[in-house]
């Protein structure tokens, strides 16, 4: 047996799961990364061109006499290296000029701005992250301690030799200072490379988040594209084909019964406005959705199925309704054998709306798709379950399967698996189809939801 067909067109398949897209940031530009190290060369060059010349500039001038002239051409060209690879090559950079610079220095420090390229090379290397807190103090202090001694590589060498004695007197203070700088270039670098470090991570999980959201406003998109082709399909279907099979079977008795197509056209008459009502507590709910926040229509559509399709026009569809579809197919011309508790207790809302709605849909693939002069439905009140079941005899009809399929089916699994059910669909043994489902009414687990 084949499922019924939505009138109007094929309803929209259920949603489901989007996958999951990993998070990629904004890359650069190959252009921008090309012209990183370019734009740095090109400011070291600026800056060491600019110092040489106020250097040479200043040499003529009587005012300035320093003792040392080559101790600010390395000053220069050090603070040109520390400049030009701080960004693309910052261990090298680090390492080069807190260890080579004062080797190479051998004056002993001749100014504080002498101090700069170590100071540059330090933040630069800690910001980056190349050397540890420990390991970049100790490197730096050194390297400052190093442009404190006068000779530089001749008296390291001379040192290691043997051949200069060690009489070194600083000033304890100036030093201390001196060391201090140091360091707190390397604290600073440290301070905003995890600055840094915390941006980046927070940028990461801002646009995971994003990505997030983004998927879950499209599944709530495609869920309630669901929930509006199944409230159609179930809310036209049963009351259209009644009215089809109704005219359908007056036409073929109006030659022995005149008074059949009066008939037909008055139970039409009724059942369409049914169905208008119907549709028009749809469309008002529908209407009423599109005023409601995002966030708060993505929470509403967590319930299955506990807002009415008729809200604030009628009462929701619970189990009365399985004994109204009964009569309207009574009123197509087909026996029905109905058993329903009485009185029927109160029960939550999404579970009578899937009771009537999995019925309704039942009695109209019987209308559909069977010659049954009968069908038997029960609905049976365990205390924690409901079970609904509609068996009609057959024979299914000789068009059935030229038929094109519709949704129906689904849509009942669908009902049910959002009040944590089941549904079973299939032939019987001796002939004929069932429709069985089982609806908790307690304990639901919230899994199912």
């Amino acid at each position: 047996m084949q499922d019924s067909v939505t009138p109007g067109g094929a309803a929209l398949p259920p949603a489901v799961p989007l996958p999951s897209t990993p998070v990629t940031g904004p890359r650069p530009s190959t252009s921008l990364t090309v012209a990183t190290p370019l734009r740095d060369v090109a400011l070291a060059a600026a800056l060491a061109l600019a110092w040489f010349v106020t250097v040479d500039v200043l040499r003529t001038e009587q005012w300035w006499n320093p003792r040392w002239v080559s101790a600010w051409w390395w000053c220069g060209a050090a603070l040109a290296v520390a400049v030009a690879g701080r960004r693309t090559h910052p261990a090298a950079t680090f390492w080069a000029v807190v260890v080579g610079y004062p080797l190479a220095y051998r004056t002993g420090l001749q100014s504080e701005l002498h101090l700069a390229p170590v100071l540059v090379a330090a933040f630069a290397g800690a910001r980056a992250g190349v050397v540890g807190p420990v390991v970049g103090a100790l490197a730096t202090a050194g390297g400052t301690l190093a442009l404190l001694v006068p000779g530089g590589l001749v008296v390291t060498r001379d040192l290691a030799l043997g051949l200069a004695p060690w009489r070194l007197a600083l000033d304890t203070s100036y030093t201390v200072a001196l060391v201090c700088l140091a360091c707190a270039a390397v604290a600073l670098g440290v301070v905003v490379h995890r600055l840094e470090a915390a941006s980046a991570d927070l940028a990461a999980r801002n646009a995971e988040l994003r990505r997030l959201q983004a998927e879950r406003t499209e599944r709530a998109v495609l869920a309630e594209r669901t929930r509006i082709a199944r409230e159609l399909h179930d809310v036209v279907a049963h009351h259209v084909s009644a009215i089809v099979v109704r005219a359908q079977a007056a036409t073929r008795v109006a030659a022995r019964r005149p008074e059949a197509p009066v008939e037909a056209t008055e139970w039409i008459a009724g059942a369409g406005k049914e169905a208008l009502a119907a549709m028009r507590g749809l469309v008002h709910v529908l209407r009423t959705d599109d005023r409601v926040a995002p966030s708060a229509l993505a929470a509403d559509r967590a319930g299955a199925a506990s807002a009415a399709v008729t809200a604030d026009l009628a009462p929701a569809p619970g189990l009365d309704d399985v004994a109204r579809a009964a009569a309207r197919l009574r009123d197509a011309g087909v026996a029905v054998d109905l058993a329903v508790p009485a009185p029927a207790r109160e029960v939550p809302a999404d579970v009578g709306l899937a009771v009537a709605r999995i019925a309704q849909e039942a009695l109209t693939n019987v209308l559909l798709h069977s010659h049954a002069a009968h069908v038997d439905v029960r609905v049976e009140d365990t205390g924690t379950h409901l079970h609904l079941t509609v068996r009609d005899p057959g024979p299914p009809r000789a068009d059935d399967a030229a038929r094109p399929g519709g949704h129906g089916l689904a849509h009942m699994r669908e009902r049910a698996r959002a009040c944590g059910g089941t549904v079973v669909v299939g032939p019987q043994v001796g002939g004929g189809w069932a429709v069985r489902a089982t609806l908790p009414v307690a304990a639901r687990p919230e899994a199912a939801r």
